[in-house]
């Protein structure tokens, strides 16, 4: 993984000062139906998927990421996969980490070489499964029936762990409610249990973080995931409502991006004080509230907008035959990863913001006038 992010950060970089980069992958892509890859398939290289539904039979030699509404791994993927999805059926073998955000995450007879960092609504490991490292869960509900070859930390509206469950080191929890935890007697926990104490009325933040830094580390990601999934679907019905607006702002990005930059940050530094003047005065209030709806508005569409321009660019450079949404989606997952990078995610995530944010302003301005 660190690998991978290394070779992302280069990438970015030389999309920033439009430079040349060098990067090998395959994406695949469709924007209506599904992608399968076959059982008799291998794929050498790292893999990017962009579909209505996806399902891998086959044999990928390289890490996987996949944006889709269901997801099914029957095959083996010699590498890290990267899920963001509405359902996720896992019973074939991921010899690195599983990193998943979805609402339905099934993990039935599967092979987990590393750990599973997942963040939906039900998550649910079979008795038939084994899982080589930890388990990181934030979910409604969580229920674990199986060997996990290092520490189990789950945050919950409920937790089960069934009679065949075996942790080999500690078990962190917490559940929303008294009662809502319910260990087996037979489940085996060969280190120490430890939970955190609840009180949806008032939590302890601070005693929370000190005690389970790894399942908060895994709420994010879990977030970062399901933020992803929904970065998807919006980039995908602008695509599809305003197309010709999504390619003009994405255009812009890339033919004018010191300026869009620039004006992306005064536009920041501008609009929030004016916004404070405009609530201090009551005859002010409406149109402050106008402009925090479009400043809310166009900061979150900056990071689509931003995404495309550098799929294309990234598409453009490695010569592969993508569409337009296919280009998004793999330039959208590479700011998303390079994110959860400490301190260099942060300082990219905000030039994203002032990059998108100045290219909307600027075509806005030029249309009014």
């Amino acid at each position: 993984m660190k690998k991978f992010a290394t070779s992302l950060i280069i990438i970015v970089f030389s999309f920033f000062v439009f430079a040349v980069g060098s990067v090998s992958a395959m994406a695949l892509t469709s924007e209506e139906g599904p992608v399968n890859i076959a059982k008799t398939e291998i794929i050498n290289d790292d893999l990017f998927i962009a579909a209505e539904s996806a399902e891998i039979a086959g044999t990928v030699n390289g890490d996987v990421f996949v944006g889709a509404q269901s997801v099914k791994i029957t095959g083996v993927i010699n590498g890290n996969l990267h899920v963001g999805t509405s359902s996720l059926d896992l019973s074939g073998k991921v010899k690195g980490n599983v990193y998943v955000g979805a609402q339905s995450i099934i993990v039935n007879g599967g092979s987990i070489g590393g750990s599973l960092l997942a963040g939906g609504a039900t998550v649910n490991v079979d008795k038939t499964t084994v899982i080589g490292g930890s388990i990181m869960v934030g979910a409604g509900a969580v229920s674990i029936d199986s060997q996990v070859g290092r520490s189990v930390y789950a945050g919950a509206g409920s937790l089960t762990l069934g009679d065949n469950t075996k942790i080999v080191k500690d078990l962190y929890y917490g559940v929303d409610s008294e009662g809502a935890a319910n260990i087996s007697e037979k489940a085996k926990i060969l280190g120490s249990i430890h939970k955190s104490e609840v009180d949806t009325g008032s939590r302890n933040v601070e005693a929370f973080k000190s005690k389970s830094p790894a399942m908060l580390n895994g709420f994010k990601l879990g977030s970062n995931l399901i933020s992803f999934v929904g970065a998807l679907i919006v980039g995908f019905l602008y695509f599809k409502f305003f197309g010709k607006s999504f390619a003009e702002n994405s255009k812009l990005v890339s033919s004018s991006f010191w300026k869009s930059l620039g004006i992306g940050f005064l536009v920041t530094i501008a609009t929030v004080p004016a916004i404070i003047i405009l609530l201090i005065t009551i005859i002010g209030i409406p149109v402050a509230g106008v402009a925090i709806v479009v400043l809310t508005l166009y900061s979150y569409l900056a990071k689509i907008i931003v995404g495309s321009a550098l799929g294309i660019w990234i598409s453009d450079k490695l010569k592969w035959k993508t569409s337009f949404y296919g280009a998004f989606v793999v330039g959208l997952l590479t700011i998303y990863i390079l994110k959860m990078i400490p301190f260099v995610g942060g300082l990219i995530w905000m030039i994203v913001a002032w990059v998108g944010l100045g290219a909307l302003a600027t075509r806005m301005f030029s249309k009014s006038e």
